[in-house]
């Protein structure tokens, strides 16, 4: 789309330099430069742009690198630690590049966090207009209704809140618990939790194994590893087959 706006300071943090935040300090400090010509304003149209510097060095796209973290829970997927609490970055080593996790688990829930380099990446996974699946594992405490599939309209609302596209699945039936698997397509405030209280269940345990086409496996709790170039580049291609038109922002 020709003359669009676009923020400047979105646009370097998704090179990877740094935060949205520091960026904006750095356009106030003149240390922005657009087509050589220092630039203090925060949008500009992006037909306008032919090359970009800060602190006169030319941004470039680097090449995405995606991490699978285990998040144990009592970590907050957050760089900000309030009231004592860890931040998942803390599991991260030193040596890492400047990362951003894909969609947020809540403090009491572990499992899958995606982490990578490519901030355009996680925007595109974390949209719910795209659609993106995330699939769960639940442990609860109740009885599950025997027409809860019917109970789960589309949408769903609880509370003023709509919920869509949620599938909740029978798994495991134990004497002091029942396993299910959810499956969701967006990641609202404490989603699964509302739901299943709705249906006086109550969450007991709470694990994200998939998003997208990436899976936790077996990845010990607490534990990150890369996914190679190869891997990655097939998980990719079978979001942009599923994905076209949105996928070509990244």
């Amino acid at each position: 789309m020709k003359n669009k706006q676009i923020r400047i300071a979105k646009l370097i943090s998704h090179y990877g330099f740094c935060s949205r935040k520091n960026a904006e300090k750095l356009i106030l400090n003149g240390d922005v430069k657009i087509n050589n010509k220092v630039f203090k304003e925060f949008y500009i149209c992006r037909d306008l742009i032919d090359t970009i510097k800060v602190k006169n060095k030319p941004l470039t796209k680097k090449e995405t690198k995606v991490w699978i973290l285990n998040k144990p829970v009592g970590y907050v997927c957050s760089n900000n630690e309030q009231f004592g609490q860890k931040s998942l970055f803390r599991l991260v080593p030193d040596h890492f590049p400047r990362v951003v996790s894909v969609g947020r688990l809540d403090i009491n829930t572990d499992g899958l966090i995606i982490l990578t380099n490519n901030p355009s990446l996680s925007s595109f996974l974390e949209d719910p207009v795209n659609k993106i699946e995330r699939q769960y594992i639940v442990k609860v405490s109740g009885a599950i209704p025997n027409d809860l599939d019917k109970k789960i309209t589309n949408p769903l609302i609880i509370n003023g809140i709509i919920y869509r596209d949620v599938i909740i699945k029978p798994f495991e039936q134990k004497k002091d618990y029942n396993i299910i698997k959810v499956k969701l397509f967006e990641g609202k405030n404490r989603e699964i939790r509302k739901i299943l209280n709705y249906f006086d269940l109550k969450v007991k345990k709470l694990t994200r194994t998939n998003f997208g086409p990436f899976n936790l496996n077996k990845l010990k709790i607490g534990k990150l590893f890369e996914i190679n170039n190869l891997k990655l580049k097939k998980k990719l291609i079978s979001i942009k087959f599923k994905h076209e038109d949105h996928f070509r922002k990244i």
